[in-house]
Formats: structure tokens, sequence, C-alpha cells
């Protein structure tokens, strides 16, 4: 399932053309999702608190990229 927002709107980035992807940044958002990715999966999981540490780096890596540091605060 795809993620929507409050009001529907689902993020499909599977059916762009690769066109639409460059024209609308979403070849550059796929790569900083997949730097993410790969930052929280970055962890020895037999360790907390190099896990805990690739959390950290992982949100922090996010929140800077996307801007949602104010909008989306952990409660």
């Amino acid at each position: 399932m795809k993620y929507k927002n409050k009001d529907g709107i689902e993020l499909n980035i599977g059916n762009m053309s690769k066109v639409g992807k460059i024209g609308s940044s979403m070849d550059l958002v796929q790569e900083v999702v997949g730097e993410a990715i790969r930052i929280l999966k970055s962890h020895n999981h037999f360790d907390s608190d190099s896990k805990s540490w690739a959390l950290d780096r992982g949100i922090h890596f996010l929140e800077t990229n996307f801007d949602v540091e104010e909008k989306y605060e952990s409660s």
C-alpha cells in the first residue's frame, strides 16, 4: 500500500516516465530516500548503541533534506 496524505493524494513514482521523474525532481527524491534507507540499515544488529546511532543519523538526514523538522516533531 502506498502512502496517502489526509487529502487522499498518493505519491506514485513507479508509473512516472524517466523524463517526468527528472522534470519533477523525483529521481533526486528517490536518491535521497535511498540514502536514508542505507543509513538506517547500516547498523550492527547486535549492538543497541549502533542501532540508536543509525536511527538518529537517519532521522536527522531526512529532516535536513526534506526540511520537515518543525512540521513533524516527535511526540
